[in-house]
């Protein structure tokens, strides 16, 4: 009689185990379909500029240091380091598990070996730059010293020696860039310009390895095995998917057939928030317009400063961006760190002019008088220019600003459209008038964004150059104080802002469409972001 009794019971809670289960079974799918744009350039680390090859780079390689999900630094491929010498010289100590994907060992000298490659001039590296509080690095990369003097060697074969110009406070965030990401020798020097585009040598130690890539389709990944923290990684694979429209991407998203976009439609933006297809994250990055200073008539200052007052940034904003950007008046972002100024290096100064659509006119009359006095009286003379951007939203607001310059100066901008890639390579080389331009910094200091107009930086495309704004950015790298750097900064942005060296437009808000079942991204504080540690959870009815 027991007995039986015992096996109703058995036999009811097993019952109620499968109804349970069946009213809402949880799976977690290891295998992950995303999007973060078109299909790049290129994915060398050592070459690339763009925001998502970024992406895909973070997910290959692992640097010294990484970004946890609170953008804070945590060790990455350096298990420990220590600083001396007032923080001039750093030792890292490079983990005994860390692997590149083939399974070799990661060694002190592929740090060294990749930073002395993308401090080489004959690399043409756009983030070079970040590299130049190294020792030596500017004499390099101007060409007046040879690469093997870079202030990095490696004691051992786990044991990483960085000798520094002058103090950094921030270079732990420096070196999570992927401007520091390690490189084989072995695999790269064999061929330098195709070794990424074959699976078989894109050698990565990073948390992923590419397993296919289909060109003008997609990048396939999947967890890298040989990774010193792969039980820690959650995706299986990631698809990768190539797309360049706003409006593609949503209708993916709509369909499932991705998880995630990097962006989202402007006409639909403040629907998809309040849907919730769309959200806000965390982003410090400005939107600018380059002249290129090398050319008549924007070689003279007052046409510059004509063509920025008569832009009404706040109409952008509100009426075509709509997503929580703000009206940009100078070059560096809020949320930049500063010593001063209640921590912000934006609470200093606002902005060098009215952004607010009430003073629209007043910037207007005085943008007139620039121009007059520059030998254009209402647009008389002015030539034809053409505008350079990419398609997408840049042509609503190009249009717009078109709309605006006509208005208010009576000139003509043309506007020319090239593809994302074939655009980078038109800028680089100098072939425009005026370009949009885009720009996330990398790191948390009001050099990120300064040295986009210091002479010779190889993003300054529009050719920009003030011996006075030079010697502000250089004076600041060698203040002997936190203080001394930060007015050192404002200066030089004061000086960049009064020749208008480039056009501010807005500070980007970061907006992204994402599965309501797609949980566990990293979103970078600059735009680089991070699928590691993502599920997708779908629950069933």
């Amino acid at each position: 009689m027991k007995n039986n009794i015992l096996i109703k019971l058995v036999l009811v809670l097993m019952t109620i185990v499968v109804i349970s289960c069946n009213k809402e079974p949880k799976v977690i799918l290891n295998e992950l379909t995303v999007s973060v744009g078109p299909e790049p350039q290129t994915i060398d680390p050592t070459i690339n500029s763009a925001v998502d090859a970024m992406i895909y780079t973070t997910h290959l390689f692992e640097n010294l240091t990484i970004k946890d999900e609170n953008n804070n630094i945590i060790p990455g491929a350096a298990e420990s380091w220590i600083s001396s010498n007032n923080n001039t010289i750093y030792i890292f100590n490079i983990r005994s598990n860390a692997k590149w994907s083939d399974g070799v060992d990661v060694k002190a000298q592929d740090f060294v070996y990749a930073w002395k490659r993308i401090v080489d001039p004959k690399n043409g590296a756009s983030y070079s730059i970040l590299l130049d509080v190294i020792k030596n690095a500017s004499d390099i990369m101007m060409g007046n010293k040879d690469k093997d003097t870079l202030g990095v060697k490696a004691l051992d074969d786990k044991t990483l020696y960085v000798e520094l110009e002058y103090p950094v406070p921030y270079f732990l965030e420096m070196v999570a860039h992927t401007a520091y990401t390690p490189l084989r020798e072995d695999v790269v020097s064999k061929d330098e310009d195709g070794w990424t585009l074959k699976t078989e040598t894109m050698v990565g130690n990073g948390a992923f390895q590419i397993v296919r890539w289909d060109h003008n389709s997609r990048l396939v990944v999947r967890k890298n095995t040989d990774y010193w923290n792969y039980k820690e990684i959650k995706p299986d694979i990631i698809n990768f998917e190539f797309i360049d429209n706003d409006n593609t991407a949503m209708s993916a998203i709509l369909n499932d057939e991705i998880y995630f976009y990097h962006n989202t439609p402007i006409n639909d933006r403040e629907k998809l928030l309040a849907e919730g297809i769309a959200k806000s994250v965390p982003n410090i990055s400005l939107y600018f317009y380059e002249v290129n200073h090398n050319k008549k008539p924007f070689n003279d200052a007052r046409v510059r400063k004509a063509i920025s007052l008569a832009i009404d940034r706040e109409y952008i904003v509100n009426n075509i961006m709509k997503g929580g950007e703000r009206p940009a008046a100078a070059i560096v972002p809020y949320n930049i760190k500063d010593v001063n100024n209640d921590g912000d290096f934006r609470n200093y100064k606002e902005g060098y002019f009215s952004t607010k659509s009430e003073d629209y006119e007043k910037n207007v009359e005085e943008a007139r008088a620039l121009l007059a006095e520059a030998g254009y009286p209402n647009g008389e003379g002015f030539p034809v220019f053409e505008f350079l951007t990419n398609p997408g939203f840049h042509v609503t607001i190009a249009e717009s600003i078109q709309s605006m310059l006509k208005s208010a100066l009576n000139i003509n901008m043309v506007i020319r459209q090239e593809e994302w890639a074939v655009l980078l390579q038109t800028r680089r080389d100098g072939n425009f008038d005026m370009a949009r331009q885009g720009w996330i910094g990398g790191y948390n200091s009001p050099v990120a964004f300064l040295s986009l107009v210091k002479t010779g930086y190889v993003l300054n495309e529009g050719r920009y150059s003030n011996p006075e704004f030079d010697k502000a950015l250089s004076d600041a790298s060698i203040a002997e104080s936190d203080a001394d750097r930060s007015l050192y900064l404002h200066n030089a942005e004061d000086i960049a802002m009064n020749d208008t060296a480039i056009i501010p437009i807005f500070y980007y808000a970061g907006t992204v469409m994402q599965n309501k079942n797609l949980t566990n991204v990293i979103y970078d504080v600059f735009g680089i972001y991070n699928f590691s540690k993502s599920d997708y959870i779908e629950e069933n009815n």
